[in-house]
């Protein structure tokens, strides 16, 4: 009986050893791709995450100078939003953005931001 111990002892010990010793597969600490998406969707479902609030925002300035166009758009709350077009480009009258109440830029700030890169 101890011969047959031994053995299952000795075929025990090389199972730990290699378990041990063989490399372990972990995920990437970095998500990308089709996966990331699905996983802010569960954590939406589950209600971990807030949605992101969007609110209509209405044509407040629209610039061209140099070359380029932006259209400066403001919402409720001082929601400020920009687009860069090419001149002679459409800017819609008004459009759904990311709702950022008590945006520390204003109007004129981002159109004047945008002067300025435009000097450069």
């Amino acid at each position: 009986m101890s011969k047959l111990f031994k053995k299952s002892y000795l075929v025990m010990m090389c199972i730990c050893f290699a378990l041990a010793t063989a490399p372990m597969a972990q995920a990437s600490g970095e998500k990308s791709g089709f996966g990331l998406g699905l996983k802010k969707m569960q954590d939406l479902w589950r209600g971990v995450t807030e949605p992101t609030k969007i609110t209509t925002c209405r044509l407040a300035r629209k610039k061209v100078y140099k070359g380029e166009q932006i259209c400066v758009y403001s919402g409720a709350n001082r929601t400020v939003h920009g687009v860069y077009n090419s001149p002679g480009d459409y800017c819609a009258t008004a459009m759904d953005c990311k709702y950022e109440p008590n945006s520390d830029k204003s109007v004129n700030q981002l159109v004047q931001d945008f002067i300025d890169a435009a000097d450069e």
